[in-house]
Formats: structure tokens, sequence, C-alpha cells
């Protein structure tokens, strides 16, 4: 019997629906808090951070991810002490091994620390991180998430992220995250592979 239990399952893509720096959406962030790009001395606080996720990195894995980040394309936001409470990358990822995105930018690693949530301070790294991606002219730019992660997936499609649905069995997934995430289920205007995602326009809420 097929799981139903998001927690068991590979996670699911996003597309943004915009190929222009036009598109860029809205870099916003609240007041008391810098986002700003990584600097030398932010590797054991940014380390600890993916750590506090469960996202622990090797050395070489850590250098690794940093090799795959755009110039200029790691961000960080520290708050009003100057510790680093959030972070995301805007990472070179044509093939993350499920699927294949043709030069393809993904979003990566984005965490913000428990207290400090609800503040838009995801939403303000996610937006860097597109940004930059289209500053660079990538076309296919893409997020990966677990569909047990309400909260970040809520976040993407406030953004203006759309599902991907390059597979029949995602429609089902989706409709049950997005109801279980409070958002409207209307695959009809979502893509079907990332070329498709060019031609979308997403709507925040």
């Amino acid at each position: 019997m097929m799981t139903t239990d998001e927690r068991e399952l590979p996670c699911l893509y996003l597309m943004w629906p915009g190929r222009l720096p036009g598109e860029a959406p809205a870099l916003e962030v609240v007041e008391g808090y810098v986002l700003r790009a990584y600097a030398g001395g932010d590797d054991g606080a940014l380390r600890r951070l993916l750590e506090s996720e469960g996202w622990g990195v090797s050395d070489e894995e850590w250098r690794e991810y940093k090799d795959r980040i755009l110039p200029g394309g790691l961000f960080v936001v520290a708050d009003a002490s100057g510790e680093v409470v959030g972070t995301a990358g805007a990472v070179h990822n044509p093939n993350p091994g499920r699927y294949y995105f043709p030069f393809g930018g993904e979003l990566g690693y984005l965490v913000v620390r428990p207290e400090h949530r609800g503040r838009g301070l995801g939403r303000a790294l996610s937006a860097a991180v597109v940004r930059r991606f289209l500053s660079a002219g990538y076309e296919s730019v893409r997020v990966c998430v677990q569909g047990y992660r309400l909260a970040a997936v809520r976040t993407y499609l406030r953004l203006g992220f759309v599902p991907l649905l390059h597979a029949e069995e995602l429609y089902e997934r989706w409709r049950r995250v997005c109801e279980r995430a409070g958002w409207p289920f209307e695959p009809e205007g979502w893509p079907k592979s990332p070329a498709d995602a060019g031609a979308q326009r997403g709507g925040g809420k």
C-alpha cells in the first residue's frame, strides 16, 4: 500500500515562474534585522544553524556546498546583536538526482531560528536567492521542500513559487499538502516541466 505520510515521501519541487530580473520578488526585511551576503567569518555560525535543523554537514560537504553557490549568492540574516539567525543559498544544481533541471538553480538550506520565525525572514532570504538567480540569467529556479514542512511550503507559495507537477502521482500529494497548508489547489495553472514554468506567473497570498 502506498504511504501518504509526507515524512516518508521524497521532497516536492516548486518552480519560480518568472525569467526576467524585472519579475524578481520584492526584498523586504523587518526592522531589527539585517540581510547581507556571506562573510568569511560566518562559517561556524552557519554550520551550527544548519545542525540545529538536523542538517549536519561534514567539512567536505560544507566545502562542496559553498563551491556550488553563485558568487554573492550565500545570504545571512543577523539580528541587532549581530547574531546569525537565518540563511539561504543560491546553488547551481541542475541534477539533484530524481529529476533534471537544465542549467538549474536551487534555493538551498533555508533556515531561520525558531525564536525568530513569523517575521518574514524566510521570505526575505528566499527573495534574495531568487533575485540573485534572475540577475545571473537563470531560467530554471526551484526549491525542494518536504511536504510536512507546511510553514516552509506556505513561505514559498506566498513568495510566488508554483508546484511542479512532473509526475501524475503529484496531483494527489499536492492536493493534500495544499489542504493542510490552507492554500488553493489549482493544478491547471501549474507547470508540468521546468520549461513550462517560464510561461507561468505565480501569485502571492
